[in-house]
Order: structure tokens, then sequence, then C-alpha cells
């Protein structure tokens, strides 16, 4: 790629390019700013994927692709603008991989989604819940507030930054297009929209830049809707996902005294609320793993015949024999001991 051809399109000729700070994005930062053209390009090549990383370091974790070393130069040059209701980035990224991890240190939620656009270049993202890859003319949405990982190849396009308190009428339908490569009628147009906003940012006001912000947001309000067949669709799939991810879970742990549905949400960095939906048809979280330890104390108790009952409902997360007899009798419609000598006679019998 020759360097003529590395400036975002638009702003060359109107803003002066800026070495890209060395501090990390304050991410909570929504103060209302100008655009501005930060870029790689004034530090030595050695320097430049390490000015990058540092950047990025409140955001995610970057690396360079594999096989690619950081000390042959690393060109990030974008067009940014924060426009109170959104931040306009638009420009173009090296070739990197990255992943974000929420950590219950980071104290209170991000609650910022990106919205990406992609002109050139390959992007892949995973989450818990989906993966996407995504090509030229592609349009999809992340949440920061979840865990994700992905790559880009060399990478043209624009990044919107859309703060939850702008989209609070619409939140539950952007959460549940996250990940999702987005189609249809309205965002066609909504891309030709972001094309053409590009092409005017840098002769905007303050005044009209917020004005264009407002607009922009509702502009993408009205677009990243899906009808309610394809929302049932979407969410049926990611309830799909959680469920056999939480199962998983739960069938390793039936052992464990505290195995609580807080804590299965908190292991696999998911809402209470998504592992409620994905546990809704079985009758709830808790009532699946009650009966998940029923029956494996069940199947130890016939099998096991020289194990004391005690024993086995404490190995299967009953810390008092009293509370498995109980809950026993209300499953299988007699007590473990009962249940013990009914086999045994069959036994006898056969």
């Amino acid at each position: 790629m020759q360097e003529d051809d590395k400036t975002p399109a638009h702003a060359a000729q109107r803003l002066e390019h800026v070495p890209l700070p060395r501090e990390p994005r304050n991410i909570r930062d929504v103060t209302p700013a100008p655009p501005r053209l930060f870029s790689t390009r004034h530090y030595p090549p050695s320097e430049q994927f390490e000015v990058w990383k540092t950047r990025m370091a409140s955001l995610v974790d970057v690396a360079p692709p594999e096989g690619h070393s950081p000390a042959h130069g690393f060109l990030v040059e974008y067009l940014t603008c924060n426009m109170a209701d959104v931040v306009f980035t638009s420009g173009r990224f090296a070739a990197q991989s990255f992943a974000r991890v929420i950590k219950p240190s980071h104290g209170a939620p991000v609650d910022i989604w990106w919205l990406y656009r992609v002109r050139s270049g390959e992007a892949r993202f995973e989450s818990a819940e989906r993966r996407i890859h995504a090509g030229p003319g592609a349009m999809f949405l992340i949440s920061l507030d979840e865990d994700f990982h992905g790559s880009i190849t060399d990478y043209d396009g624009l990044v919107l930054g859309l703060p939850r308190r702008s989209f609070a009428d619409v939140a539950d339908q952007l959460d549940a297009v996250c990940n999702i490569l987005l189609e249809g009628n309205l965002i066609e147009l909504l891309a030709d929209y972001l094309d053409r906003l590009e092409t005017r940012i840098t002769l905007m006001s303050a005044e009209e830049l917020r004005q264009a912000g407002r607009a922009t947001a509702q502009m993408i309000a009205a677009c990243i809707q899906l009808s309610s067949d394809r929302l049932e669709q979407a969410r049926g799939a990611v309830e799909s996902v959680l469920f056999e991810r939480a199962r998983l879970y739960i069938e390793s742990h039936l052992g464990d005294f505290d195995l609580t549905p807080d804590r299965i949400a908190l292991q696999l960095r998911i809402s209470r609320s998504a592992l409620y939906r994905a546990f809704e048809s079985v009758g709830g979280v808790a009532g699946y793993i009650l009966r998940k330890r029923l029956r494996a104390a069940h199947a130890e108790l016939v099998s096991s015949a020289d194990r004391q009952v005690q024993q086995i409902a404490y190995r299967h997360g009953f810390k008092l024999a009293s509370d498995f007899a109980r809950a026993f009798r209300r499953e299988f419609g007699v007590s473990p001991r009962e249940m013990r000598e009914r086999m045994r006679r069959r036994s006898t019998n056969g």
C-alpha cells in the first residue's frame, strides 16, 4: 500500500495529521470534540505497534498477526470525531488480533456498542454466544460489555461508538443483534448515510456536529431493528448456545455446594437474565441443577449398594441427608433407602 493511499478519504486536505497519543484512550470521556486525524506514521516503524497497543489498552489487548514483526512498522491512521451522541471514526488499520476480557474489578459497565462498516479487508469476531466473519460491505455491532476476541486483516472502514444513553429506547434491540451481520434495505440506507456523513464531517461547526450526532443516533436506531420473527429467531439461537454452555458447566460441577445461578452467570460471563431465559423452557436453572443432582445420585444409589446414602448425598451437592431425602422423595416418590431396598429385592428375585 502506498503512503498517499493511507489517509482516510475526504480528510487529507482538511485536517492536519496528529501523532496518535501514547496514553490509553479514556473510554468514558464523552466530551464532544472536533474531527482529528490520528496516525502512527509520526513514530519510527519500530515504535508504531507499541504506541497503538498502549492507546488501545483500556479497550482491548492487541497483537500483531502471526508471522509479522511489529518492528517493521504498524500503520494506523484514522479520523475521529466525538459528536456527543455517537463517536464517529473512519480510517485504515493494520492487520491485528485482539481480545477483550471483562473483569469484576473493572467496575461499572462501559455501556457502549461499536458499529462496524467494512469497506475493505476482513474482520472476525467471536463472543461467548456468536461468531461472525465480515467482508467488504458488511455491517455489524459488538458490545464492549461482553468478552470477545477476533482479528482483522488490513482494514479500511468505519467504527462508530454508540453510548447506551443515546439508545435507551432500543437498547434491547441492539443487544439482540450484537455479532450478527446486519442486512436489508434499511441497513443499506444506513451505510449510504454514514458514507455521506463522512464527506461532510470536517466541514461542520461544533453545533452542527452535535445536531448531526443526534440525527445519526436516530438514524441508527431506526435502521438497526429486526422484525419480531427475526428477533425471536436470533434470541432462540443465542439461548440454545447459552443453554449448552451452561449445561456442560453444571454437569462438571454437580458436586459443588455453591453451584448457583449467580455463580454460573459469573463463570460464563453472561447476565443472570440471559441465563434464566435460556433455562425457562426446562423449569429454570435451579430446578435443572436439582434434577441433574437427583438423577446422578439415583444412578449411584442403585449401582453402589455398599455406599452410605449420606455419602452419596454429599457427593452430589447435598450438605444434609435430610434435604436429599426430601428432594429425592418428591422426584421419585420414594425415599433413597426405599429405592435401594426395592432394587435389592429386584436383584434377589431376579
